[in-house]
């Protein structure tokens, strides 16, 4: 995962939840375990560090970047070790001939260490991405890396070095392959909206609304409502929540019922 992206989201999660200190504990990468609970992460995946891949006469090159007259560029060479090739052999899949795509080597890794520090609970990942034939369909021929600056996406990482937060979509697929080898049951997938409509998010978000002091305040609440669930306009669509269980049996879930099960009002 990237350093800084880590230390910056730590922080401010440290001032946000200043007031319920007496409620969190902070713990390292290997001090923490689940006997009995839940592990959740929101858009901390697609953070982690990706290598860029070709696909040329079947084979696999890597994308690596050098300097030439004062400016980054790019150069496809043999992967530097035989790690990509392995990846793409476990994951069962890799991009067609002619397209990029990323390689989130990190994201298995990261599900069996998280898995086995469950004994018993869920583990709920919620991020923007897709299953693995979606990510590395043959019309994905550029793969998803984007930049953001200032709240300004564009695909350069190459401009602005440093100033940037570089992102790319999660492959859910090797999510849920890494997490059955250490005991982690895929339980649900699907997208936000279809899981904030089944907890009841509409009815909050409306109740909220009606007891907002203003109009400013009222407005707010419906643009939020908007970004998290309409799948056109918004986050419902594009974001997708994983739910995996261990030793939890087959819980009924609110967010596998059909849209038409779900109460509104």
């Amino acid at each position: 995962m990237n350093k800084h992206r880590y230390y910056y989201t730590s922080y401010h999660s440290f001032r946000n939840l200043e007031k319920h200190i007496d409620r969190v504990a902070w713990c390292s990468t290997d001090d923490w375990s689940i006997a009995s609970g839940c592990f959740l992460s929101n858009e901390l995946v697609d953070a982690f560090p990706v290598q860029l891949v070709e696909k040329h006469d079947g084979e696999l090159q890597e994308v690596f970047v050098t300097n030439r007259d004062d400016a980054f560029v790019e150069e496809l060479r043999e992967p530097a070790g035989p790690e990509l090739g392995e990846y793409f052999s476990w994951l069962g899949s890799s991009p067609v001939e002619g397209n990029r795509a990323e390689a989130n080597m990190a994201a298995p890794e990261w599900m069996r260490h998280v898995g086995k520090r469950i004994e018993k609970g869920f583990a709920i990942t919620i991020d923007y991405g897709y299953p693995v034939e979606e990510l590395y369909a043959p019309y994905r021929r550029a793969g998803t890396l984007m930049c953001y600056h200032r709240h300004q996406a564009d695909d350069n990482p190459y401009d602005r070095v440093g100033e940037k937060d570089i992102t790319a979509h999660v492959d859910f697929t090797a999510l849920q392959k890494a997490g059955c080898e250490v005991g982690l049951e895929t339980l649900w997938f699907g997208e936000q909206y279809r899981f904030l409509l089944a907890l009841g998010f509409f009815e909050e978000l409306v109740k909220l609304e009606a007891a907002a002091s203003d109009e400013k305040e009222a407005r707010a609440l419906r643009l939020t409502l908007k970004n998290l669930i309409m799948p056109e306009a918004g986050m419902g669509e594009t974001f997708k929540v994983l739910v995996q269980g261990k030793n939890v049996g087959s819980p009924e879930l609110s967010c596998s019922r059909a849209i038409g099960a779900i109460p509104f009002g």
